[in-house]
């Protein structure tokens, strides 16, 4: 492979050298890892490493150019669903033939079934005459037999363990297993096909041969035809792009998922009649396997494809994102080198590793595939690397951007500050500046300054992405709302307000805040958090502005109302004209207003990398740790690999015993989900009054609405028909037939989850109407109700006065 390395002279003579490793990856059901004595460790959910990146894959949909003036109020562009015309591509997605299923091949295989279904082995036959019937469970024993290895493998029960429990005399006799230990059971788990195979390559620089990079990866073709041939998502896959207007006047269009974007559309007008499309979507970044000390970490690949719903792909539990690589972490990358040729060489193993892991795409970019769905229908695909998700220093690693330089556009480092980008970057530029520089260069030092001098890295002669069609890794490069915007803008807000107050005024403020519905109550205040998560961020944001109201001057409060203004809308789950513009007027008013800070000696500039990256999220929008902890600790790599790999195994193993059950189990399940619709009335309640045969009086006085009785008037008064309702001038004199009541002091509710169309899930929110009892202060939240068309979801303009204190 091509690569720039240090030191020496700069020519081939220095380039990396790749080799296929002899020692091939762990036969399936082979343990050489795991020592006897060792324990595996269970110390949380093993799919929280997936978790933290399922949150960054963010859809690159497209924007206009220029959008419209907004209305007086907030346009929610999920409103008047119902008008919406959508234009499919006349041509793509054309289907060329059926074939098997992944799921009919497991099941002809696994249950001794020919082609059409019939049975043809005898052991795989349970019972006896009329009740004989096939084990759907192969190649496990039975239902009880898979469910305990689920278990197993699942909750990561330690194989001591596991072996302790089965050396009980009787157990494993009694529970009709077909193993005996742990390494038996692993066996009958690594017969389940893969999703991909594992392989191993090593790296190493020509004038350092002893110093051995390891790379650990998967094809991504077999991943990507893993992941559209789920027969769990084949109704959700999308082959064919779409436009999605508002109305039948097709005046304004619609931008949600990545397929209704100009991106897919013009990739797709380049490709044979009746072809598809594959957006390859890309995650990496280093992560920290321990917890408190020591150095251990891993850097993972992610793919996944934006055929998928983004509620399919955000969910680790539907396993739509697979890794593919675990790159080289060695700390080790030349003796005697300085900080800046490491660097470099870490560049340069970066990309030659890149290569090598996604290799595949660029020929099947070019000619195509067959892949076969889930519901096995077959198609002509073309996998192209479209999105490649990660934070700030590995997006300036992958695009080759010189560090503090915008990996998007041209703008220099000096002037990041302003409201307008620069030129956008291109990948074709970036390499010809790349080639001549190389050409011009007369050592490696003058190859960087040459480079440098164009914003570019220098650390690179060979970027991996060099080759790949139709695609451009500067317009990839996605917006991050995790790391931009709340670990980098909110971050930065939240520093400010200690310039505004102490840090001791700034704690006080916020334990003073009191317990409200939806929000975090932090009663230490911020100044004892350490390494703040993304999700603390997110609350802490939600009180950022009653922080520093009536200390901040009036400016301030602007520019933070803006950031955070554009920070939730950024994050909305469908966009159109009116709420791209949202996002360019809440920028105009920051940048209107942003001098003040340097006024007030808060900032000296404005050039930070996180805010210029605010500028280029209507183009984003426009262009459309546990594995290691189950190891030994010792030679992980190979470990975590054969844990994910079972661990993948198991869950496709669910997915396809819930596709062939019975009938009659489907009906149930069917008429269960049917019951629970009915049952779930959106409010909960206990089953008992917290207050029961309250007096009218007293609930006025202890929940302090003295008009209580007056409204609960008005309220029966319009159950009452016509001609016995009473004028409401005359409601407050009518007769209670009562005169207590019994008081609930809190309630649940259900609201579906934006963006969330798959699985159905909702959360549950509480509300709390308590009085206080002795020195305890009672908690009253308030609720905002929209009970007419006149109110908008997104926002309190149009609404009628109309809040409830619960």
């Amino acid at each position: 492979m091509r690569a720039l390395t240090l030191p020496g002279q700069f020519g081939l003579d220095d380039e990396i050298e790749m080799g296929e490793v002899d020692e091939p990856l762990p036969a399936e059901g082979d343990e050489p890892f795991l020592a006897q004595g060792d324990e595996m460790i269970d110390t949380g959910d093993p799919t929280q490493v997936m978790q933290d990146f399922q949150d960054r894959l963010f859809d690159l949909v497209p924007i206009p150019s220029h959008a419209p003036d907004l209305q007086h109020h907030r346009h929610d562009p999920d409103e008047n669903i119902d008008l919406r015309i959508e234009v499919p591509h006349p041509t793509a997605g054309r289907v060329i033939r059926m074939d098997e299923t992944v799921h009919q091949r497991w099941r002809r295989e696994f249950s001794g079934t020919d082609e059409e279904g019939d049975v043809s082995m005898e052991d795989v036959v349970i019972g006896e005459g009329s009740s004989a019937a096939v084990n759907r469970f192969a190649p496990f024993a039975s239902e009880l037999d898979w469910r305990v290895a689920c278990w197993a493998i699942q909750d990561g029960i330690g194989h001591k363990s596991f072996d302790r429990l089965m050396a009980i005399p009787g157990v494993a006799e009694k529970l009709g297993l077909s193993y005996q230990n742990i390494r038996g059971l692993h066996k009958i788990v690594d017969a389940v096909p893969p999703r991909a195979t594992w392989k191993k390559r090593e790296l190493w620089f020509k004038n350092d041969p002893e110093d051995k990079h390891i790379v650990h990866h998967r094809d991504p073709l077999e991943a990507i035809k893993t992941l559209l041939g789920n027969p769990a998502h084949a109704e959700h896959v999308v082959y064919r792009p779409k436009k999605i207007f508002s109305d039948a006047s097709k005046s304004e269009r619609i931008y949600n998922e990545m397929w209704t974007g100009d991106w897919w559309n013009t990739v797709q007008d380049r490709l044979p009649s009746g072809a598809c499309v594959a957006p390859v979507i890309i995650a990496t970044d280093k992560t920290q396997l321990m917890q408190f000390t020591g150095g251990k970490t891993a850097y993972p690949v992610y793919l996944t494809l934006g055929n998928l719903p983004r509620a399919i792909r955000r969910k680790p539990s539907q396993q739509a994102c697979i890794l593919i690589a675990y790159l080289s972490v060695s700390k080790m990358v030349g003796k005697q080198l300085t900080k800046k040729q490491k660097s470099t060489r870490i560049q340069q193993l970066f990309h030659d590793s890149m290569r090598i892991v996604l290799e595949p795409l660029i020929e099947a970019g070019k000619k195509g595939m067959e892949v076969t769905g889930g519901d096995g229908k077959v198609r002509i695909l073309y996998p192209i690397l479209a999105c490649y998700v990660a934070d700030y220093p590995e997006q300036c690693l992958v695009t080759c951007a010189k560090y503090g330089t915008c990996p998007k556009c041209q703008v220099n480092d000096d002037e990041m500050g302003g409201r307008e980008a620069a030129g956008w970057r291109t990948q074709c530029r970036t390499s010809k500046l790349i080639r001549i520089a190389r050409e011009k260069a007369t050592s490696i030092s003058n190859f960087q300054e040459l480079c440098k001098a164009d914003n570019i890295s220098g650390g690179v002669r060979h970027p991996f992405w060099e080759d790949f069609p139709h695609c451009d890794i500067h317009m990839g490069i996605t917006s991050d709302v995790l790391h931009q915007l709340y670990q980098g803008v909110v971050k930065h807000l939240e520093h400010w307000c200690t310039s505004l107050m102490t840090t001791a005024e700034l704690d006080h403020r916020i334990r003073s805040l009191p317990p409200c519905f939806g929000v975090r109550h932090f009663k230490n205040g911020w100044s004892q958090l350490s390494q703040v998560s993304g999700k603390e961020r997110k609350d802490m944001a939600r009180i950022l502005l009653g922080c520093i109201m009536g200390k901040a001057p009036s400016q301030v409060i602007v520019c933070y109302r803006a950031l955070l203004d554009f920070i939730y809308v950024a994050q909305y789950p469908t966009h159109d004209d009116s709420t791209l513009q949202y996002l360019t007027n809440a920028l105009d008013e920051f940048h209107a207003n942003k001098d003040i800070l340097v006024d007030l000696g808060i900032r000296n500039h404005f050039n930070i990398p996180k805010f210029h990256s605010m500028l280029h999220y209507e183009e984003c929008i426009h262009y459309a740790k546990e594995a290691w902890r189950a190891s030994n600790f010792r030679n992980e790599l190979p470990q975590m690999t054969q844990w994910l790999s079972r661990q993948e195994k198991i869950v496709m193993f669910q997915s396809y015993i819930s596709h062939y059950q019975s009938e009659e189990e489907r009906e149930e399940e069917v008429q269960e989900a049917v019951d629970g619709r009915n049952q779930d009335v959106g409010v909960v309640t206990a089953k008992r009054p917290a207050a029961p045969s309250q007096t009218l009086s007293n609930i006025q006085t202890k929940h302090g609405c003295p008009s209580f009785s007056y409204h609960l008037r008005i309220f029966l008064n319009k159950f009452l028909t016509r001609g016995d309702s009473i004028p409401r001038t005359q409601v407050g004199n009518a007769f209670l037939p009562f005169d207590k009541l019994d008081v609930w002091h809190s309630f649940k509710f259900s609201l579906d989850t934006l963006g969330n169309d798959v699985d159905g899930q909702k959360g549950i929110d509480l509300v709390r109407a308590q009085p206080g009892r002795g020195k305890s202060p009672g908690r009253f939240d308030v609720v905002v109700v929209t009970h007419n068309d006149g109110a908008e979801s997104t926002g309190l303009h149009g609404a009628p006065p109309y809040v409830s204190n619960t």
